[in-house]
């Protein structure tokens, strides 16, 4: 059993409010988003692998498919011109 005390939720604690995306499920957070919640992450929970992991692993799915769109755009030929 853990016995290091949890932290504090936010509704109970004073301070800025938390970030928007605080509330959203990993799958549904946007590149930069994920990219502010590792930042974050960083900051103020070091120690937290398993979220740190799940948000990092999304992040680079997320590039890599970006990456893989990209470059797969850029090897199709344009379109030929449509005719009115």
């Amino acid at each position: 059993m853990n016995s290091e005390p949890r932290a504090a939720p936010y509704g109970g604690r004073p301070g800025p409010a938390p970030p928007r995306w605080a509330a959203k499920p990993v799958g549904r957070l946007t590149a930069g988003e994920l990219a502010d919640a590792l930042a974050f992450l960083e900051r103020h929970r070091p120690d937290d692998d398993v979220l740190s992991r799940a948000v990092a692993g999304e992040f680079a799915r997320r590039t890599a498919a970006a990456e893989f769109a990209r470059r797969t755009a850029a090897d199709r030929p344009p379109p030929p011109p449509r005719n009115p």
